[in-house]
């Protein structure tokens, strides 16, 4: 896999406000192909040096719009770098929404689960009985407290329920809550 992957920070001069104040725009270019987000920034007109794709100056504002512009730099570069190694297909496009955290496939674990139980509850006394949905609350409440006590977290992405997190929590079930089977 050969992609030629670049970043270019920029502004729109004509579009700055009356301030003197344009907004930071960010172009990713994969194999040709363009994807661009505003990073939700300003700078004045001329503090930008538009050859090094940073702010001018060393002043406080300056300082801390380029550190942001590495940060957004370092975390593009991390994302193409695994996709690559992982032999996983990229487009500017997709690597734009990785960014911004529009990956479709972050489908929670707890969400999924109280979809489902506000599901079941509609069905008590159509074709469950209350005592069914209470063991699913109960489930899910149990899920909940593993997952916070093993990793520390809310909310566990279901692509990272593997045979590890299952086994862990049927371990958690049997020593912590002393379920038998």
């Amino acid at each position: 896999m050969n992609n030629s992957f670049s970043l270019l920070f920029y502004i729109k001069k004509c579009k700055a406000d009356k301030s003197g104040r344009a907004n930071i725009y960010l172009r990713i270019t994969m194999d040709g192909q363009r994807a661009e987000l505003s990073i939700r920034r300003k700078v004045l007109v001329d503090k930008w040096n538009s050859d090094m794709n940073l702010a001018r100056g060393s002043s406080d504002e300056s300082l801390e719009i380029n550190r942001y512009i590495n940060t957004i730099k370092n975390k593009l570069y991390s994302i193409e770098q695994r996709r690559v190694s992982e032999g996983k297909p990229i487009t500017a496009i997709l690597l734009r929404n990785l960014y911004l955290g529009k990956d479709s496939n972050k489908k929670m674990l707890l969400e999924i689960f109280e979809e489902h139980n506000k599901k079941m509850n509609k069905l008590i006394g159509k074709s469950f009985a209350a005592g069914i949905a209470e063991r699913y609350r109960t489930a899910k409440k149990h899920i909940s407290e593993y997952i916070l006590k093993e990793y520390r977290i809310k909310d566990v992405l279901v692509k990272e329920v593997d045979n590890k997190f299952i086994n862990g929590f049927e371990y958690y079930l049997k020593t912590e809550r002393k379920c038998k089977y």
